[in-house]
């Protein structure tokens, strides 16, 4: 019996030690700053294996989709076409969601964005060279907002239909945050101001001609800026679209999605991973987050 059980222990040990499958699809995942939970979601493609590291994608959702629940933001835009055609999308791709009331330009946004990277470059072996930034409208806004105080931490940025002067329909107090967290705001040439901050990465934006909502005029300008600093600069203007016709454009080009892939950063940035949790070591997420697998 005695040499039963030796025998039976060490592949009890070895069953027990071996990773969970991991689960795929769009994920539930939630990150907690200051006291307060935040709700966003992860996709993760069919082939994913820890084995590997992964690019990871950041996409910043546009207005209407603020909330608490994690998931609005998925309705729409890029996620659309990664359910469409999946395979098409081998990396990781982080959905935060702004506060309900709140904008990506907000520091406490930007604060959570990236915890919500850290927290996935550790999860899912994610590659801290290979973090791509893009956001459609507010969430284009946002990127311009992002990129501008983090410029080492992405390889690539792609902008949709995105703003870089406050908008004429702000608020007083919107204007406000957006002046105070943002100093290219307020500089004499915002544009030429961002450009000088972007010049390192690797940028492409999309505008269509006839948006009726964040004029074209702001990525034109945009992009002159950049040129003006050599930047590694692309653009596309889509005649006749309006402003949600640019983000079906865009997000189904295959062109710019090949193109993002091939950049990368030369060296990874220090710090760019968060610890990763012994939680983890056999497979099991921590407590705190909830798992929905489509």
């Amino acid at each position: 019996m005695n040499a039963i059980r030796a025998l039976m222990f060490p592949s009890l040990v070895l069953v027990l030690c071996i990773p969970a499958i991991a689960d795929t699809g769009f994920l539930d995942r939630s990150v907690m700053l200051q006291g307060k939970t935040y709700a966003y979601q992860v996709y993760v493609p069919a082939n994913y294996s820890a084995n590997r590291s992964w690019p990871v994608i950041v996409y910043l959702h546009g207005n209407e989709h603020q909330g608490e629940d994690g998931m609005r933001q998925t309705n729409a835009a890029l996620a659309d076409e990664i359910r469409e055609r999946r395979a098409s999308f081998p990396a990781l791709v982080i959905f935060p969601q702004a506060q309900t009331d709140m904008w990506w330009h907000s520091p406490a946004m930007q604060e959570m964005v990236l915890a919500e990277l850290d927290r996935t470059l550790a999860e899912f072996h994610g590659d801290a060279g290979r973090v791509y930034l893009t956001g459609f409208s507010m969430g284009g806004t946002g990127a311009y907002r992002l990129a501008y105080h983090n410029n080492k931490r992405f390889a690539a940025l792609v902008v949709v239909a995105g703003r870089v002067e406050p908008g004429s329909n702000y608020t007083a107090e919107r204007a406000e945050i957006d002046r105070k967290a943002n100093a290219f705001v307020v500089a004499p040439d915002p544009f030429a101001a961002l450009a000088a901050s972007l010049k390192g990465l690797p940028v492409w934006i999309f505008h269509g001609a006839a948006d009726e909502r964040v004029a074209v005029e702001q990525s034109r300008r945009l992009v002159a800026a950049l040129k003006n600093q050599n930047a590694n600069v692309k653009y596309t203007e889509y005649p006749g679209v309006k402003h949600v016709g640019s983000a079906i454009k865009a997000y189904s080009d295959e062109d710019m999605i090949e193109w993002l892939f091939q950049q990368r950063q030369p060296k990874a940035p220090l710090g760019s991973r968060a610890p990763l949790s012994p939680l983890f070591c056999c497979g099991y997420p921590p407590a705190d987050r909830r798992v929905r697998v489509e």
